[in-house]
């Protein structure tokens, strides 16, 4: 398996991280699912309003169930590729990706992404989107776990990760 893939594995891992970071916290504020509907907002398209309120009930359940697959979707293909930029940039500057460096590269490039992202969709007031604190701590773990992976399984150049 080439390094790039794995780059690509250890990204989905970072993303699984982040949102059960996220729907745990959520959970604890008593408010499921509220990091997920706020984003959803940010980087989807607004629904189809209908008029009728059964209809509307029925679509805005479906609605909510094709928006929660659509940004989780979104969410993994930007860790997988962040995973594979991680490994990318490591091995072009020929320095060690472990569970430390890795660690900066999420509280940094992870955190630089979700708000680069946010600013080019951002629609208006961004109610509900996670604070700094809690993002700079979700991304600095996932970092964390995207070095950890990538030093215990290393597809290719053993000895140097």
């Amino acid at each position: 398996m080439s390094r790039i893939s794995r780059g690509v594995q250890a990204g989905l891992l970072a993303g699984v991280f982040v949102a059960a970071f996220f729907f745990v916290a959520d959970v604890i504020r008593l408010a499921p699912l509220a990091t997920p509907i706020a984003l959803s907002r940010v980087y989807l398209p607004a629904g189809l309003q209908l008029e009728s309120p059964e209809l509307w009930h029925i679509a805005s359940v479906l609605g909510f169930a094709v928006r929660l697959l659509a940004l989780t979707a979104l969410h993994l293909l930007v860790f997988a590729l962040l995973g594979a930029g991680a490994v990318a940039l490591f091995d072009r500057l020929h320095w060690r990706l472990n569970a430390g460096t890795g660690a900066l590269y999420g509280l940094v490039v992870y955190s630089l992404a979700f708000y680069g992202a946010v600013t080019l969709g951002n629609r208006g007031v961004l109610d509900g989107v996670p604070a700094i604190w809690s993002l700079a701590t979700a991304n600095f773990f996932a970092g964390a776990i995207t070095g950890r992976f990538l030093q215990r399984f290393p597809a290719a150049a053993p000895g140097r990760i």
